[in-house]
């Protein structure tokens, strides 16, 4: 593995305390605007937690809360509750706390999977990802070489007027053959550009400052991120300083594989034209 992923699973891989407390934490691959913590790795991590204590099958939903902003130089205690132990469902509370502070509360929901009928909308068309550029290269990020997930888009400085967006994610190596950790990593990398996307038509506003506020994914399938994964976004709706945006992720093969959703808050500052210091993304 890279460098850059090996960091990123050796974040993943939790320190359990008992059955149901786990710590975590950041580093160097995981600061955010102004050294405050990602929330998408507060997300997967507390989804590792809530996994390790559940064993009817994978994970299909998950309720995200960010009640405070993570400080990336301290570690996460992690607590889960038992919620619901069924034969066909389990349910998990994580909750997670830097000192006594709680930071971030999730739901998790786990089910067996049964076979049944299916349907599902069809993936948009869009570009190859082979064919488009790394989007943290083409703007310049600091250190976009060192990130774990390599994300791909025609429209990388987000010029549109319409909100939405798309982009191709997938990690920059092959992760181990587990499927915990292959959720968790997709987990990791749904935190990035939803934000951008609620603030797409309000360029002219000024600089955006926005953070994410609560985040849910509803998975349709096991995943398995070892290739390109489609992530297109839609915000169907901005008010009272608040915007909510909308996804659907699709295997390369066209199958969709989760449903997401996110509340920011959406910010600006008239001193600025840019959507570039997100607080909610890496």
């Amino acid at each position: 593995m890279t460098d850059q992923i090996q960091r990123l699973v050796s974040r993943l891989d939790l320190a359990s305390a008992n059955t149901d407390e786990f710590h975590g934490g950041a580093g160097a691959s995981a600061r955010g605007y102004r050294e405050r913590l990602y929330g998408g790795l507060v997300a997967s991590q507390a989804y590792v937690a809530a996994a390790r204590t559940a064993d009817v099958g994978p994970v299909n939903s998950m309720h995200l809360y960010f009640l405070r902003p993570g400080e990336a130089a301290r570690s996460i205690r992690y607590e889960v509750d038992r919620i619901k132990q069924g034969r066909n469902f389990q349910v998990r509370e994580v909750r997670a706390f830097q000192g006594d502070k709680r930071i971030f509360q999730m739901m998790a929901s786990f089910s067996a999977n049964h076979p049944s009928v299916e349907h599902q909308d069809p993936m948009p068309e869009v570009p190859e990802a082979e064919s488009l550029p790394n989007r943290d290269q083409v703007r310049g990020k600091p250190g976009w070489k060192e990130q774990p997930i390599d994300i791909r888009t025609d429209d990388p400085h987000g010029e549109r007027e319409d909100p939405d967006s798309w982009i191709w994610m997938r990690p920059t190596q092959a992760i181990p053959d587990d499927p915990v950790l292959h959720t968790a990593v997709l987990v990791f990398a749904t935190d990035r550009t939803f934000m951008r996307t609620a603030a797409l038509p309000h360029r002219g506003v000024g600089e955006f400052t926005g953070a994410s506020l609560d985040h849910t994914i509803w998975f349709h399938d096991e995943i398995s991120f070892a290739d390109w994964h489609l992530h297109a976004m839609h915000s169907p709706a901005a008010r009272h300083q608040r915007g909510l945006s909308l996804g659907s992720i699709y295997r390369r093969d066209g199958r969709r594989v989760a449903t997401t959703a996110q509340e920011g808050a959406l910010r600006f500052d008239s001193t600025g034209n840019g959507l570039e210091r997100n607080q909610g993304e890496r």
